[in-house]
């Protein structure tokens, strides 16, 4: 019998902390086994932007070549995460008339309605990375879920778009293309990868909002019934906190950057705690002597920076109306997530459950299955797996997307890009 051809798909995060690659191929049961892990640091990265293509281009062969080694296997299919300060989000609603005598809504209807959502035009210097449901209206005011088969008189379809600056993108998709001599199979939002990761498909249609707080930008994506309510994206992120640390206390960012990842074992927390000053942070550095500083400096920074940035968010959410859609609370991803106490913070800012998200069903590399910092590309893998629709019963893309984002409520067509 001949063997199966592994099916094997890489996620690639070029972010402004590391480079991350995730190679994975999934099991039974939906199971996505981690089999290759390359990572090197990002050092011409600036809030999600790429400033010296000669010096990242090589990071990412590094990162590449590290994950290849780790798999005993070659890449083949990539998916690329793109962010940065020019990701914007808009929504776009389209709608037709039921005019047929039973006024029934059919499939061809949603397809109309979605095709007039997309007839617009973005300037020539942007680029669309989604089309993606967001709402449906009855009668301009009956919100349903899934309308096929119900009656009505006038369908209209609310759809979510993402897009960016068309050249920024286009540099991070020549710079793999340069590397690996083909294209990335498909490229996402990071915040909508990261969803991916730590959101089971019956997670993301109950109202729930994905923060990705990574180091030099935090994005945002609010998942809602059958697609995306609302996202966004902040160029703030944990190189931000030891900048600020660096400044506030006169040391140097790497001295800071240790700090952060320290504040548990250090006694210390994101938020600021009331016998913070009574507890010191002794620091050295070379040449210099050993000074004291009160933890609770330490704890103000982080947490007036932290809160602010929550803040953004929160008032970026009220400001779009979309605050009531979630429902089931605030799932913390990225590198930030780890920062000890920004749980509750989150949670003093919001006023909703938070938690800390790791991949679901995601076995191999316990450093990568369990953390949090992996959720870009190895959402990437998942989001691969449908844009390509990779299965052993090979459905067709329009019956597998809707069966694992939709459960099963009806199929929109190819009028939906997922």
């Amino acid at each position: 019998m001949a063997r199966r051809k592994r099916k094997i798909l890489t996620g690639v995060e070029i972010g402004s902390g590391t480079v991350k690659v995730v190679m994975g191929e999934f099991e039974a049961n939906d199971l996505l086994a981690i089999v290759g892990v390359g990572e090197f640091p990002s050092i011409k990265v600036v809030k999600g932007e790429i400033i010296d293509a000669d010096i990242v281009r090589e990071q990412l062969m590094q990162a590449l070549r590290a994950a290849e080694r780790a798999s005993g296997t070659e890449i083949d299919r990539i998916f690329l995460a793109v962010t940065g300060g020019s990701i914007r989000s808009e929504n776009n609603p389209g709608w037709t008339a039921i005019t047929r005598p039973d006024r029934r809504v059919l499939e061809e209807d949603l397809i109309t309605a979605h095709t007039n959502a997309k007839a617009y035009a973005l300037p020539p210097d942007k680029r669309v990375l989604h089309h993606l449901d967001r709402r449906y209206l009855l009668d301009g005011n009956r919100e349903v879920t899934n309308p096929i088969g119900l009656v009505g008189g006038r369908l209209d379809a609310e759809i979510h778009v993402i897009y960016g600056q068309h050249n920024n993108i286009e540099t991070v998709c020549r710079m793999l293309n340069d590397v690996m001599g083909y294209p990335a199979a498909d490229i996402a939002f990071s915040g909508l990868a990261s969803g991916f990761a730590v959101l089971p498909p019956e997670e993301m249609e109950k109202g729930v909002l994905v923060i990705d707080l990574g180091a030099g930008v935090t994005e945002y994506v609010l998942f809602y019934g059958a697609g995306v309510c609302h996202s966004g994206q902040v160029t703030v992120g944990c190189d931000h906190l030891a900048n600020d640390l660096s400044l506030g206390l006169r040391l140097p960012i790497p001295r800071c950057r240790q700090v952060l990842t320290r504040l548990e074992s250090l006694g210390a927390s994101a938020e600021m705690t009331p016998d913070g000053r009574s507890r010191p942070l002794v620091v050295e550095a070379i040449g210099r002597t050993a000074r004291s500083i009160p933890l609770s400096s330490v704890e103000q920074i982080i947490d007036l920076r932290l809160s602010e940035l929550f803040h953004v968010i929160l008032e970026d959410l009220r400001r779009h109306k979309v605050l009531s859609r979630i429902a089931t609370g605030v799932v913390l991803c990225g590198g930030g997530a780890l920062v000890h106490g920004v749980q509750r913070l989150a949670r003093r800012v919001f006023d909703m459950n938070i938690v800390v998200g790791t991949p679901w069903r995601t076995a191999g590399n316990p450093g990568v299955a369990a953390s949090p910092r992996y959720a870009t590309p190895v959402g990437l893998i998942r989001w691969g797996r449908l844009s390509m629709a990779i299965a052993d019963s090979e459905p067709s893309v329009i019956e597998q997307t809707w069966r694992e984002l939709r459960r099963g409520m009806g199929t929109v067509g190819r009028a939906l890009k997922w």
